[in-house]
């Protein structure tokens, strides 16, 4: 509750400029949301809002835009999907569910976009790295198809702000 009533003090006043330093922490799930939801809004009203934050997944959930500093130093602006595609140094992984494994994984190796393939046991699925994600997401499906293979699952493995910020201080 004083989460929530620090941030109804900070709107009674309709800034321009909002800016919450940890605004969910000691909040419930329930509450959780009902801030993110309200600090969307406030956003989508034409105001600013500024977080600080630690917990990535929070402010991935909240925020379009992101600013990253590392070391007091600005290290990455904008939508995190966007930072990650520039950051063409670091191979993109891809989870792939298919009903045969081995099939999918022979035809991917030939392709010379795919950097390594293993096999996730736990998830009976391929988890192929590549350094052109958009051509492996463009085989896949042509694989399946030409071998008669069925796809269950196609989805980014690190397409996450956790692994944008990571990526982001492992090079300083």
């Amino acid at each position: 509750m004083r989460q929530r009533i620090k941030v109804a003090a900070a709107l009674v006043h309709d800034p321009d400029i909002l800016i919450l330093d940890e605004p969910l922490t000691g909040t419930d799930p329930v509450q959780r949301v009902h801030l993110i939801e309200l600090i969307r809004d406030v956003g989508d009203a034409g105001k600013t809002v500024l977080i600080s934050s630690h917990v990535l997944h929070e402010v991935e959930r909240t925020a379009d835009r992101i600013i990253v500093i590392v070391d007091g130093k600005l290290a990455a602006v904008g939508d995190f999907r966007a930072i990650r595609d520039k950051m063409d140094e670091h191979a993109r992984t891809v989870r792939v569910r298919v009903s045969d494994n081995r099939v999918m994984a022979s035809a991917l190796v030939a392709t010379p976009e795919v950097v390594s393939i293993r096999i996730d046991q736990e998830r009976d699925a391929l988890i192929v790295e590549s350094h052109d994600v958009r051509a492996v997401y463009h085989q896949i499906p042509r694989i399946a198809r030409k071998f008669g293979l069925r796809l269950f699952e196609v989805a980014a493995v690190d397409d996450s702000l956790s692994s944008v910020f990571a990526y982001v201080t492992e090079r300083r």
